[in-house]
């Protein structure tokens, strides 16, 4: 690895392969890296390995058909993910770093976060510290599509684009490093797609660059004044060929990088109607009316005479639609703002009460405070072994919850005769006879599916690994 003080600006590119979709709660199989500098050269060799799993979680079995690998294979090579989130936070944590992948900053970066957070780091300061950064080569590929399509050919199904990593490469003979669902090689892949948008289109990627920063980009916004701006996001859909127009309206009252904004494609005429029935005032209503734009996480905002004629003509993007109903909005405005900022102190999201079962999906739940994460580090040096659980160590009630986990997943052996039995009761609870006669069921059935001999082998891998569980906790 590379020595902090020698560290020049540079990319990290990443990726994980995982046993699941849900960063809440699945787990993490495979990491891969490559360190690059400004140029996308490789400065660093490429870094690999695997995470064991914790012995109070069952793998999806059709993710391990997908990437195969099987529960064996990663506990025979893998790191236990105390060890695993540690590696990860050290390498994430090299200053003057900018962190990217291809659907990170929605995936594999969640997922980063909640290793973390089961882990006792801090789960946001890796992508800001120490001059440190994230992209998102995905986005950069979205826009390009939108914006500046030519030098790149682009797949499609029925005229709509596909922004699948593999078909991209294949299309524009990226296919030297190629092999799906392996994270090593969808790092390389995601490289040279980088590279080939720098070379084809260098003026739209050193400008998204520059305003992947939170810095940059909240220079655009402007609440002395009314506007609107055009949002790319794939929760436009690719239909729509991601691309929106919103109007900004206020910062989140409980989270400064969160920016509400009117969904202008959504007709205002209705909206003004709502507001006018208070039987009409609910939260599925006036939310259909926002998006919340987290300037966390590097989002493509920018002025709409960012648009040519020539791409409004191509993308049979409808502005007139969008400048009337902001006009509309305009009239409206200081009224509709309003009733947004109070429908959402009104509905703000409420959290069940924390316990063994939920911590680890409570990390959005709230901070932790500077004195818990101060005492982190003791967890770190391995003082949690004479720490009383039941005298409430941390402030905040989900550390002392994620501790006993902690403990139990990466070193039972230390667990005292109380604890052990609350560990067992909590492994009995999730790993319940019906849960297990269920998921032993759900193998069964993907066994029936013509498979090559590889995923037949996963399959019957996690069998037997499930059956281990089954015979010891029930």
């Amino acid at each position: 690895m590379l020595k902090k003080k020698k560290l020049k600006f540079n990319f990290l590119f990443y990726d994980y392969e995982t046993f699941g979709l849900n960063p809440k709660k699945d787990r993490i199989a495979q990491f891969a890296c490559i360190r690059t500098d400004i140029n996308l050269n490789i400065i660093e060799s490429p870094t690999v390995f695997y995470c064991k799993l914790p012995n109070d979680y069952l793998p999806d079995p059709k993710s391990t058909i997908i990437h195969n690998i099987s529960p064996y294979l990663v506990n025979l090579k893998g790191l236990q993910e105390n060890k695993f989130a540690n590696y990860i936070n050290k390498i994430f944590s090299y200053p003057n770093t900018c962190i990217l992948g291809y659907n990170n900053i929605n995936f594999d970066d969640e997922f980063s976060k909640f290793l973390f957070y089961r882990n006792f780091y801090d789960a946001y300061s890796w992508f800001w510290k120490n001059n440190n950064s994230r992209w998102d080569i995905l986005n950069l590929v979205r826009v390009c599509y939108v914006l500046r399509p030519n030098g790149i050919l682009w797949p499609k199904i029925n005229n709509i684009p596909i922004f699948n990593l593999q078909k991209i490469a294949t299309l524009n003979n990226i296919i030297r490093y190629y092999n799906a669902h392996d994270a090593l090689s969808d790092v390389y892949t995601t490289i040279s797609v980088a590279k080939l948008i720098k070379k084809k289109q260098p003026l739209l990627y050193e400008y998204f660059l520059k305003y992947r920063n939170k810095k940059k980009l909240i220079k655009i916004i402007n609440f002395s004044k009314i506007q609107i701006l055009i949002h790319i996001s794939n929760i436009y859909k690719n239909k729509n060929n991601n691309i929106n127009c919103i109007t900004p309206l206020f910062w989140h009252p409980k989270n400064k990088n969160i920016l509400i904004v009117f969904n202008l494609i959504k007709n205002i005429n209705n909206f003004l109607e709502i507001l006018k029935n208070k039987n009409q005032l609910n939260k599925e209503n006036i939310f259909s009316y926002i998006k919340f734009i987290n300037f966390s996480k590097s989002p493509l905002i920018m002025p709409i005479s960012i648009l040519k004629k020539i791409d409004i003509q191509r993308l049979n993007f409808n502005i007139i639609f969008y400048i009337n109903n902001f006009i509309k909005l305009k009239k409206n405005f200081f009224k509709i703002k309003k009733i947004i900022k109070l429908s959402l102190i009104k509905f703000n999201q409420i959290y069940t009460e924390t316990n063994i079962f939920n911590v680890d999906e409570q990390l959005y739940k709230n901070f932790f405070s500077n004195t818990d994460l101060l005492k982190f580090q003791q967890i770190h040096d391995k003082k949690f072994i004479n720490i009383n659980l039941s005298k409430n160590f941390f402030k905040d009630k989900r550390a002392n919850i994620l501790l006993l986990k902690y403990k139990a997943r990466n070193f039972p052996f230390i667990l005292n005769e109380v604890e052990q039995k609350q560990w067992n009761r909590y492994q009995k609870n999730i790993f319940n006879k019906n849960f297990l006669d269920n998921y032993i069921l759900e193998i069964k059935k993907l066994l029936k599916n013509q498979l090559c001999k590889k995923k037949i082998l996963v399959l019957k891998n996690l069998l037997k690994y499930t059956k281990y569980l089954y015979k010891k906790l029930i």
